[in-house]
């Protein structure tokens, strides 16, 4: 049977979080970290933004938790200034997980209908698939969409001249910054790749 175009918006969202320790390739462990900082932006199949401000929140942790982070999230999370407005948010897991539903909802009021899109998206579900954040991923779609996946394809088959264009990553560790990133980076595929 063949496939039928898609017209289901994406639920693009980047977490920032604490690790008490950092591996190159995945980064965050669900078990032992946590989420700081959650942006979400959603996109209509053709990666038009819905509206321009998105949901953003920081989440309150114990100084404890932000002590035991590994010394690259304290230095990077130091810099941006987000373990200073993790320590002034009175945001809580649990808030932060209802008020990203809701607004997915608004926009998306349609179970299963919403794609998780993003770069190396997989890390943030593994997140997202634990309490108190489980009921966001509960209401969307079970594929996701992972810029990364381009990006490797790319790499491996794209000419020098499509490399040579790709846009470059600014590595900001601010999770509007990332995922607004990857929204463009996936612009840039779709024209290059899809027409």
């Amino acid at each position: 049977m063949p496939l039928e175009p898609s017209k289901d918006p994406l639920v693009w969202i980047d977490c920032e979080g604490s690790t008490a320790h950092q591996t190159q390739m995945t980064g965050l462990d669900p078990e032992k970290d946590v989420i700081l900082q959650i942006c979400c932006f959603i996109t209509d199949a053709q990666l038009q933004l819905l509206e321009p401000d998105g949901f953003e929140t920081v989440i309150h942790h114990s100084d404890s938790t932000l002590d035991n982070m590994s010394q690259w999230c304290i230095d990077v999370h130091g810099r941006t200034g987000l373990t200073a407005a993790v320590r002034a948010s009175s945001t809580t897991p649990s808030a932060a997980a209802d008020s990203l539903l809701a607004y997915i909802k608004r926009h998306i009021p349609t179970p299963r209908s919403g794609l998780l899109a993003g770069n190396s998206v997989h890390a943030d579900k593994a997140f997202l698939v634990c309490e108190p954040y489980a009921q966001i991923m509960e209401h969307l779609h079970y594929r996701i969409l992972d810029v990364s996946t381009f990006k490797e394809a790319a790499r491996r088959w794209g000419s020098d001249e499509l490399l040579a264009q790709v846009p470059p990553k600014r590595l900001v560790h601010l999770a509007r910054d990332d995922i607004l990133e990857s929204i463009e980076e996936m612009r840039f595929y779709k024209e290059k790749l899809f027409g």
